[in-house]
């Protein structure tokens, strides 16, 4: 789905995608991992992403977010210009953490809310 206006409206489905919490303990998953299941998931949907920067990694806490910045090859891939997506922590289970991912298209704010049927995935 799209974020993109005071209103949610999904215009594509996204896979859920997971990742594992790095190191003993953590307590986070890593900058890193965040942008590479950002990437599996867009790959699923045969979207092909030019690049993916979260700038920190997420809390493996329900409902925990980042908002990493996202480039397309084809910037209409979503059909709307995305900039970003928000990546939401729905379920921990062990060092497994699942969210979905919110793109958001372009001058859409990062804390706008969504709608219900926004996919999930999973890291």
């Amino acid at each position: 789905m799209l974020i993109r206006s005071r209103r949610f409206r999904t215009v594509g489905a996204l896979t859920a995608a997971v990742a594992a919490l790095s190191g003993c303990g953590a307590k986070e998953v890593s900058a890193s991992a965040v942008e590479q299941s950002v990437r599996d998931g867009m790959a699923t949907q045969g979207v092909e992403m030019q690049s993916v920067s979260c700038p920190t990694g997420v809390a493996a806490d329900i409902d925990a977010t980042v908002v990493c910045a996202v480039e397309f090859w084809d910037e209409d891939a979503l059909g709307e210009p995305v900039d970003r997506v928000r990546v939401v922590v729905t379920s921990v289970d062990g060092d497994k953490v699942r969210y979905r991912l919110e793109p958001l298209a372009v001058g859409v704010p990062d804390d706008a809310e969504a709608t219900p049927d926004d996919a999930e995935a999973t890291s």
